[in-house]
């Protein structure tokens, strides 16, 4: 399971954010602040998306050791 959300996790957070307009649709009842929250875990997940794909496009790119150190430790 962590290899597929490793090698597909831009496009599960693209299905999460793409749900989120359809929900709003179907339950309207919802609080603004249960959305808020919503709309911040997504734009935290897409950061950590990012900082994913950036780092396989390095090891791709076959960037010297340190800086994939230093990317690496801003992962974590």
């Amino acid at each position: 399971m962590n290899e597929f959300v490793s090698r597909h996790g831009v496009r599960l957070l693209a299905v999460a954010a793409a749900l989120v307009p359809v929900l709003t649709v179907l339950y309207p009842q919802t609080p603004w602040e249960a959305l808020a929250g919503l709309f911040v875990a997504l734009l935290g997940a897409g950061e950590v998306a990012q900082r994913h794909e950036d780092l396989k496009t390095a090891v791709a790119l076959d960037t010297p050791r340190d800086e994939l150190k230093a990317l690496r430790a801003t992962k974590d």
